[in-house]
């Protein structure tokens, strides 16, 4: 199907990357490839997932996880090639199934994440949607080829999301789309008119509790908003 449905025509909707347009978490993906020859692997990869999720569940500022994980891996620039890779596997089965939508919806479809620019763009521009749509941070290498969080990035700090859905000047309706806290910070700060709970990869129930819209899946999401949006 690749119909763009009436009560979706003048909406915008502002997509989370992890856990919502891919179903698993970027760098804990990148931890598997980064601690692959680390004895305590188990160990230090268990110990990003739980820095993840406390992000991710607003139990931890999203800046402060962003630079305790890239701290414990070390990224190397030559990592990135295998993660995207690794990624464009897991892009969740209802955004496959509904690809062709999401195609023709390409111009009014934003990717919001506290995510890295390095990898979530080759995903973006296989799946079809606009590179130049992305609103993501961007990594930085120091004299030891390590690379870091960029200072200048806009997605690393708290309520960072919600000033850059408000930056870009969409009129309303306003749809942000996500697993994680700082995904309704967007509604919360008043950058959105609705937030849906992305809950096709992960439940989150700190985050479901706040939701407007509880989206298992892209046709749950479209199902909601033809009622909202009607």
């Amino acid at each position: 199907m690749n119909t763009i449905p009436p009560f979706l025509k003048s909406a915008s909707l502002f997509f989370d990357f992890d856990s919502t347009l891919i179903s698993g978490e970027a760098i804990d993906e990148l931890a598997q490839i980064a601690l692959v020859s680390a004895p305590d692997r188990g160990a230090r990869v268990e110990k990003i997932r739980i820095i993840t999720n406390a992000g991710m569940e607003g139990a931890m500022p999203i800046d402060e996880s962003l630079r305790q994980r890239l701290d414990m891996l070390q990224v190397r620039a030559h990592m990135l090639a295998p993660l995207v890779a690794r990624l464009q596997q897991q892009v969740s089965p209802s955004v496959q199934r509904n690809g062709a939508m999401l195609r023709a919806m390409r111009d009014q479809i934003w990717i919001i994440s506290s995510g890295f620019h390095e990898w979530i763009d080759p995903v973006v521009a296989a799946l079809g949607l606009r590179v130049d749509h992305v609103n993501a941070n961007r990594l930085l290498a120091n004299t030891d080829g390590i690379l870091k969080l960029d200072p200048s990035s806009r997605c690393a700090m708290v309520g960072s999301k919600a000033r850059a859905a408000a930056a870009l000047g969409c009129a309303p309706p306003r749809i942000m789309i996500g697993d994680g806290m700082t995904d309704f910070e967007v509604f919360s700060q008043g950058a959105c008119e609705y937030f849906a709970a992305w809950t096709e990869s992960v439940v989150r129930p700190a985050v479901v509790s706040k939701a407007d819209i509880i989206a298992p899946h892209f046709e749950g999401l479209l199902a909601a908003l033809s009622e909202c949006l009607a």
